[in-house]
Order: C-alpha cells, then structure tokens, then sequence
C-alpha cells in the first residue's frame, strides 16, 4: 500500500479539477497528515507527482493512526479522481510511475511549461531524424500541443498532456529515439551536415555523432557534459561553447574542451590536435572518464579545469585601467585570471590523458 507523506486534505472539493471522475476499482493508500479526522469522513486533498502536477483527489477515511503528537496516519480508500490526470493518478497511487534508478542522469521527459503542457526531449544525433521517426513525432504532435520545438541543441520538444506522458515515451522508443538528459549525465550530441558541405576538412561528423551517442547514451555524469563535432574552422555546431568540441584540420580533429555558452560564456581550449577520425570516440570517451572521476557533484568541466588551476598567482592589476576603458561590463580580470586558471588545469589534464603524451 502506497503513503504519501504531508498531505493536507479538506471535507469540500479543492477546485482543482474541471470534472471528478469515481474509479471502477477502490484503491486504498495511506496519507501521513497533522489534519484531524473521524472513520467514515469524505475528504478531498492534493496528490503531488513526479512531474509537478497535483491531482485532486476523493477518498474515504477507514482507519485512523496516531503516529506521534499531532501527526496521523490515515488509510483511505480512492473513489474519485481528476477525470483529465485519470491515468497518472492511478499510476501514481499504485506506485507505477518509474523513477529514476540511483546514479542515473536526470531524464528529460515530464517538464511542466508555462502553458501547462509537458515537455518530451527526444535525442537526434547530429540532428538526423529518419522519415520513421519524423511520422511518429508528427503523429504524437497531433495528439499533444499541436507542434514541436527545436533546440539549439539538435534535440526534438514534444509538448503533451500529463497523461499522455507514457504512451508518448514508449512511441519514441519504439523508433529508436531515445529520450534525453535534462542534468547529470551527457546531453545529446551536436554535429554539423559533416561531409555534406564543400567545406568539410576531409572528415565526416555525422556517423561519429552517432558513434558517441550509441556509447555514450544514459551514462552518468557529475553534471551535464555537452559533445559538439563541427567539420571544419567555421564551426557550425559552436564546438568552442561545448564541454567538449572536436573541430577538424584537414582530415583530424583538434579536441577543444571547457566551453560553455551561458551568460558569461567560455570558450574551450585546445586540449589536443591531430586526432584521426576513427579514433575520436575514444578520445572523447577518455576524456569524460577522468571528468567523472575528479569532478566534484554538479561540478562542469569548465569549473573543474579552473579549480585544478587556483594554485596559479598571476598579478594582473597593471591591466585594470584597459579593461576599464575598453570592457562590456564584465570583470576583464577575474575572468583572465580565471582563464589562466583553467590552463592550469588544462596542463594537468593532458599529462593524464594517453593520446596527449
């Protein structure tokens, strides 16, 4: 029997819902509550979920429990629920939804937006759907909001309804699209059209990106790791704003790690240059293993590097009236500092990495 701990509950409907619908079956949980109540009371209270949402609910108290002072134990059986979160409702109160094993990244699926939708990231590798899949998002699409979003990120939002959640998982799947990481684990892997343009060096990121993801996918990370392959200097796939970016010269890649885009973003250092193709994923693949065995929680790469790097003492003040003069507002300094830093850090990483030396 499924408890749900603080819950507060009244004897009138909370307004919640549009239409209370009452279950064929009568399912019985246990509540954990400081509210009074008598055997055989009506009571209406608000059942949270994994995804935000709080369903209204209608039950009947069975038995009272007094745990300590002025905290109960109610058994209570379900009769009525929100008719529009029917099925997460039941699924909730019968311990079905699945959550997240330990040690596993953030999935990104059930995201409440502000129009009450829920948002589905589904993985495209290198931004390459097949006419399977692209049916399936049309026709779930349909279902749901109506449209889908694209991020910079090459990944697919599908916006549902609560109760759509499930089906709308198990359809991606079942075209072999995966869905993504939101935190802790790495994200979807970005690559330009590869040799598709006149510019490629010689080098072809589509299948690599797909390569990344096949080994990659579902592991787990101190926090969010961001994989970018661009195929040549103009870097369509912002490799230098990514944790790790390969950019290729002239049938290699230089690996450039630490970026980010953010507010005040970074841009990634050159870890390495003359990298072969087919020998890429292992390099990355190498990289991420000595991330995630010195990387504090929730710790990025970028940070990592800088902290490997706060030994380095290097007087800068002599620049301060320049940056004054020419910066946009930010902290020139500590950001140059903190730049020299992560060269620090990043002469550490190369002496621990075995394609480096």
């Amino acid at each position: 029997m499924q408890k749900f701990y603080e819950i507060m509950f009244d004897c009138d409907p909370l307004e919640l819902a549009e239409e209370m619908v009452n279950l064929e079956e009568i399912i019985n949980v246990i509540i954990s509550t400081d509210e009074e109540a008598e055997i055989d009371d009506e009571i209406f209270f608000g059942l949270p979920t994994d995804i935000g949402e709080v369903i209204e609910i209608k039950a009947k108290v069975n038995t009272i429990k007094e745990v300590e002072e002025d905290l109960f134990e109610l058994e209570v059986s379900v009769i009525a629920v929100d008719a529009a979160l029917q099925k997460l409702a039941i699924d909730t109160l019968l311990g079905k939804v699945k959550k997240a094993a330990q040690g596993e990244p953030m999935w990104a699926s059930g995201f409440k937006q502000q129009d009450s939708s829920y948002a589905i990231l589904a993985n495209s590798p290198g931004g390459i759907l097949t006419a399977e899949q692209l049916a399936k998002i049309a026709e779930l699409s349909a279902k749901g909001a109506g449209y889908v979003k694209l991020t910079h990120a090459q990944r697919v939002v599908l916006l549902m309804k609560a109760d759509q959640l499930e089906m709308a998982n198990e359809e991606l799947i079942s075209v072999g699209l995966n869905i993504g990481v939101m935190h802790h684990g790495i994200r979807n892997i970005r690559a330009c059209c590869g040799s598709l343009c006149r510019f490629a060096q010689q080098t072809d990121g589509k299948p690599l990106s797909q390569e990344l993801a096949s080994r990659l996918y579902g592991r787990t990370t101190a926090f969010d790791i961001k994989i970018a392959i661009s195929d040549c200097m103009r870097n369509c796939s912002e490799s230098y704003c990514a944790d790790i970016g390969a950019i290729a010269e002239k049938g290699t890649y230089k690996i450039v790690i630490g970026g980010r885009g953010s507010q005040i973003p970074f841009r990634a250092l050159n870890l390495v240059s003359g990298i072969k193709p087919e020998n890429l994923a292992d390099a990355i693949e190498e990289i991420i293993e000595w991330y995630t065995t010195h990387a504090d929680h929730g710790e990025r790469l970028h940070k990592l590097l800088l902290r490997l790097g706060e030994d380095v003492e290097i007087d800068l003040t002599s620049l301060d009236n320049s940056f004054a003069k020419f910066g946009d507002g930010v902290d020139e300094t500590t950001r140059t500092q903190e730049q020299l830093k992560r060269t620090s850090g990043m002469m550490k990483l190369q002496e621990a990495l075995s394609f480096c030396n």
